[in-house]
């Protein structure tokens, strides 16, 4: 019996059991955690603490809409950051645009039809 051979055989076992494993597993995390709807969920909020702080926000539509589009993402970056693994990931990689532009319209749409 070669010692080495089946030394190979059991770590490669092993190896793609565990790969197989954590994949299923990360799957099965990303599933259960609806990561759009949360995302969603802080975009809002960070939406409207920057409309609280920026009082001024219905001077320009589109220049607002940048500004806080900016300032959101930039807070969710550094939340990525933090968080890390594959949720932080996803989350610098993108996943968190359509929810950012959506929470800063939402805030400041409603601002815009009380002032026009």
């Amino acid at each position: 019996m070669n010692f080495f051979a089946s030394n190979k055989d059991f770590d490669h076992c092993l190896s793609h059991r565990s790969e197989s494993t954590i994949d299923r597993l990360t799957q099965e995390m990303m599933q259960t955690f609806n990561l759009d709807e949360q995302l969603e969920a802080l975009a809002l909020w960070l939406a409207q603490a920057w409309k609280d702080q920026h009082l001024d926000t219905v001077t320009d539509p589109r220049k607002d809409l940048d500004a806080c589009v900016l300032a959101v993402t930039t807070e969710l970056a550094i939340a990525a950051k933090v968080v890390g693994g594959p949720v932080g990931l996803v989350i610098l990689t993108g996943a968190s645009s359509e929810a950012v532009r959506k929470g800063c319209w939402q805030v400041l749409q409603s601002e815009y039809n009380q002032v026009f």
